[in-house]
């Protein structure tokens, strides 16, 4: 038996064409894509040129990026901070502990401390003090909610923003935590006080002196600040018996060359003032400064006191280093403005005063020493608003004799 080969298959009807209808789309657009392809190739030298000149014009490429900041060492920060604060640039101070806070995330005392390194100096008044005081809270609050130290710190900035009533809950949360911690009950002690609640305040200062002096090492912050409560709430009393807690406060600060002392120095010097002596205010004063040099507000109260005892020179030295150290402080810049006007610095005392109504001041008499050095620099037409919107803000009529004055003198009275 045979097996026969079977024969190829070929499809009967179908025949292959060259051209085809289907296609008759594509055979049109390949000359209409060849010829301008071509006509680029033959203009490349002109096309590159253009195109080059255009990308230098509108593509930047920076060749030279910026070299990235090297991180500074924990351990070399932690030097630096110590340097800083013994140098009294505690401005320089905060700073490299923020930078040892990007480090350490988690290190609740390091934002505590430098909770109450900013809480505990400078101008009571500056609202940028309350938020970085708030932020630095924040972050110890953050870094360990079942820590006390957060808490208080919370606590600290809202009482220290003038608001005790917000301060309360986070205090009494740290009391849940560590009842007995000598900064939380000076603390509390403060913000009984602002509420005037006085005899909590009294009792929450007793076991705050006594639990910073039990402490090891003896809580040096905490026992200063308690003193100072005590002091404030002497004085409702006894302004020699508050003098004593505040002197007491002050020992006990300059026994620690990390602890806070500005704000000691301000309570101290306004008790100096109320007796008077003067010169044991500018003492204390002089001391702090020495040992902060970046805060305003020392040099501000020894200006303020060097006008007062009829010194006008000095009073301009240390109101002009105010300024120096803050020049948006509007204390200094009104007060500076005060003495550039009784010297008869007419364009001078105007430019200061505008910029501390620049800078947001509503002293009344910031307007008043604008209106009237502008008023007799022949300026009417600007020192007018300025005399008007300062009795606008002249409340209880202090200033009106002065402020109808300069009206007078412009025709707008």
């Amino acid at each position: 038996m045979y097996l026969r080969t079977p024969k190829r298959y070929t499809a009967k009807g179908k025949r292959r064409y060259l051209f085809n209808l289907r296609w008759l789309w594509l055979y049109i657009l390949f000359p209409i894509a060849l010829i301008p392809l071509l006509l680029l190739w033959n203009a490349r030298e002109t096309v590159s040129q253009h195109v080059g000149d255009w990308a230098s014009r509108n593509i930047k490429i920076d060749l030279n990026p910026p070299t990235p900041t090297p991180t500074i060492p924990a351990a070399d920060l932690r030097v630096r901070y110590m340097s800083y604060l013994q140098a009294g640039s505690l401005n320089n101070a905060i700073a490299a502990l923020w930078s040892l806070g990007d480090l350490a995330p988690n290190d609740v005392q390091l934002f505590a401390t430098l909770a109450r390194l900013i809480a505990l100096r400078g101008d009571p008044d500056d609202k940028a003090r309350h938020a970085e005081i708030l932020r630095a809270a924040t972050a110890a609050l953050n870094a360990d909610p079942e820590a006390p130290e957060g808490w208080i710190m919370s606590g600290l900035a809202y009482n220290s923003s003038g608001k005790p009533q917000l301060a309360l809950p986070y205090l009494l949360r740290a009391r849940d935590l560590e009842p007995r911690n000598p900064m939380l009950l000076a603390v509390l002690a403060d913000t009984y006080d602002d509420l005037d609640r006085p005899d909590e305040a009294a009792r929450y200062v007793e076991q705050a002196i006594e639990a910073a002096k039990a402490s090891s090492p003896i809580d040096v912050t905490a026992l200063a600040y308690a003193y100072v409560v005590q002091g404030n709430l002497i004085s409702r009393t006894s302004g020699a018996e508050a003098i004593r807690a505040y002197e007491e406060a002050w020992r006990v600060a300059q026994s620690d060359p990390t602890a806070p002392r500005g704000y000691i120095a301000q309570w101290i010097a306004a008790s100096y003032l109320n007796r008077p002596d003067s010169d044991k205010a500018i003492r204390v004063l002089q001391e702090a400064f020495d040992r902060d040099k970046d805060d305003p507000i020392n040099p501000y109260l020894l200006g303020r006191i060097y006008l007062n005892r009829g010194d006008p020179n000095q009073a301009r030295t240390y109101l002009e280093r105010c300024r120096d150290i803050d020049p948006k402080q509007v204390k200094c810049l009104r007060w500076l403005g005060t003495v550039l006007y009784r010297t008869q610095n007419y364009q001078r005392a105007a430019e200061v005063a505008l910029q501390a109504i620049e800078h947001g001041s509503q002293d009344p008499a910031a307007y008043l020493v604008a209106g009237l050095s502008l008023s007799l620099l022949n300026r009417c037409s600007d020192a007018l608003p300025l005399l008007r919107e300062g009795m606008r803000l002249d409340a209880n009529g202090a200033l009106a004799s002065q402020f109808q004055d300069g009206l007078r003198q412009c025709g707008g009275g």
